[in-house]
């Protein structure tokens, strides 16, 4: 039986609508179930990091392709927690399959901050 656990990952000093790349460590492959911010920002989760970095000047109110390696994407208004139902199943991509987790954060909140993102995980692989 897998259980529920939760992964985090903290950007640096991001000004308001700057961008900053994390990964945090899960599990080659796991369900999605919940993201959570602790202020507002637009996260979008990646298989890999090439992925992460075709996708880079993607606008926010565009649609990612299909097989992109866009995983899920959020827009929280706040320090919220996003349910993702239903849930995603997300997995890593890189040639030898590991458990990074890749994250591009956008700071929505108005002001400088840190942005701490944390995931709710169902172990899969």
């Amino acid at each position: 039986m897998q259980l529920r656990t939760t992964v985090s990952g903290t950007t640096t000093v991001l000004s308001n609508n700057a961008s900053g790349n994390i990964a945090v460590t899960g599990f080659k492959s796991y369900s999605l179930l919940k993201v959570q911010t602790n202020v507002a920002a637009w996260v979008t989760l990646y298989t890999d990091a090439n992925s992460r970095a075709s996708d880079y000047t993607r606008l926010e109110d565009e649609d990612p392709l299909n097989g992109s390696g866009v995983v899920a994407e959020v827009i929280t208004s706040g320090a919220q927690t996003q349910l993702m139902t239903p849930a995603v199943f997300g997995f890593n991509n890189d040639s030898t399959p590991g458990s990074n987790i890749y994250l591009k954060v956008v700071n929505k909140s108005g002001s400088s901050n840190t942005i701490t993102v944390t995931l709710t995980l169902l172990q899969l692989e």
